[in-house]
């Protein structure tokens, strides 16, 4: 039957070469757009490296000299670090809190942006002064956003009675030391001394936002002996000051507990003036890669409608136009079932044709690196779901094409197709 339809098809060559070349300029389309989606869908469906429920920033600020309230500095000289230990520990009192850590250029969705460049000191040789983002947290940070290490296991437990530790990410494990096992191997800093600082732990990576992909990074501690090297003097009301709370809160009830709490969001000058959820700093960090996405998504949509009709109407008026030749088999006593098998298979075996020349297109894209291949590697498995995804949806719409002409074609009457012919 094979040879068959490629006798048919190479006598209808005039007609079939535009089909061909449509389905082909069809396939490499939807093929493209196909990878774009699955990057898309499967970065924002991967896993951040943290948890953000129930978790909220509250805004610090110190009371200007003419505010009532106000502690000069002969009273407070050395406001700050102290201050914002004590804040915490104020408001961790509360029954409704469940933790409280504070930390600078480090909360998620907080558009922090802080680099370091260290150095593995018996690792790879061939990094040098390169900068990572360093993320400036008390210990309290990896219980509340319940970040484990690699095995799943609690970093905060693993920082005890620990002198200078450093907990780097598993991309930065692997990009100096070739493993992700390497707690008690050592990196320094290059602008700073020289400090060397021991690993104690390795935590699974973390994505800045649900559109990108990790970046290797490290993290300091910042505890209550060097607290005011991070937030000494009016530095205090920078830092990010975040609470789990125990329950869901919504923005009204968060009001509300802050008014109930009173002067225990105040120590000195340094108080607490307003508190908003991490999920609405992601919102605001994501709101306009959100709109980009959907205003793609609506382009493909609408391409590949068009693309839809486009193929459905060839293969219809194609099969329109052999009316007489269907009549004429079923007048010869051809199966109707076999018949509509047979124009299936017919439309099909064209789509099949384009194999090479697709593939050719495909593999040059890949070989030329014009796909995104930073967020999501190129691997076969992307490969069968997106190519294999472009002919099956190009499939199904020459198959609805090729469904409604041949259906009302095979009713016909035996002498109507005589006639015809």
């Amino acid at each position: 039957m094979i040879r068959h339809l490629l006798k048919i098809i190479l006598s209808q060559r005039k007609t079939n070469l535009w089909i061909f070349a449509e389905l082909l300029v069809v396939i490499c389309a939807v093929w493209w757009m196909s990878d774009q989606l699955y990057v898309d869908l499967r970065t924002y469906y991967s896993s951040m490296g943290y948890d953000i429920s129930n978790s909220w920033r509250f805004q610090l600020d110190l009371f200007s000299p003419e505010a009532l309230g106000y502690v000069p500095e002969e009273v407070n000289p050395s406001p700050g670090g102290e201050d914002i230990t004590k804040l915490q520990q104020q408001i961790k009192q509360h029954p409704a809190v469940e933790d409280v850590y504070i930390s600078s250029y480090s909360a998620p969705y907080s558009f922090g942006n802080s680099w370091r460049s260290i150095e593995p000191v018996d690792g790879d040789t061939a990094i040098h002064e390169q900068g990572f983002q360093c993320r400036f947290v008390s210990p309290e940070y990896f219980d509340m956003f319940r970040i484990t290490d690699i095995q799943g296991n609690s970093i905060t437990q693993q920082l005890k009675d620990k002198h200078n530790p450093v907990i780097v990410s598993e991309d930065l494990a692997l990009k100096f030391f070739h493993t992700n096992d390497v707690r008690g191997r050592q990196v320094r800093y290059l602008n700073e001394g020289g400090e060397h600082m021991t690993i104690v732990a390795v935590s699974v990576p973390y994505r800045d936002n649900d559109f990108v992909r990790s970046e290797p990074f490290f993290y300091k501690l910042i505890t209550p002996q060097n607290i005011n090297d991070y937030f000494a003097g009016n530095s205090a009301k920078y830092a990010e000051f975040c609470v789990r709370m125990k329950q869901p809160f919504s923005q009204d009830e968060m009001n509300e507990f802050l008014r109930e709490m009173g002067d225990r969001l105040v120590v000195n000058n340094l108080h607490v003036f307003s508190a908003n959820s991490i999920e609405y700093y992601r919102d605001l960090q994501i709101n306009e890669t959100i709109r980009k996405q959907d205003r793609k998504l609506s382009l493909m949509i609408f391409l590949l409608v068009n693309v839809l009709f486009g193929i459905t109407g060839t293969f219809w008026l194609r099969g329109q136009s052999r009316y007489s030749e269907i009549g004429l088999r079923i007048a010869l006593g051809a199966n109707r079932g076999n018949i509509k098998y047979f124009m299936y298979m017919e439309g099909l075996l064209i789509l099949l044709l384009t194999t090479p020349l697709t593939l050719a297109f495909a593999f040059h894209m890949i070989f030329l690196d014009l796909l995104d291949t930073y967020r999501i590697p190129y691997t076969i498995g992307r490969f069968v779901i997106t190519y294999g995804g472009a002919y099956l949806l190009t499939s199904v719409m020459i198959m609805t094409g090729v469904r409604l002409p041949v259906r009302k074609a095979v009713q016909i009457a035996p002498a109507e197709a005589l006639y015809y012919e």
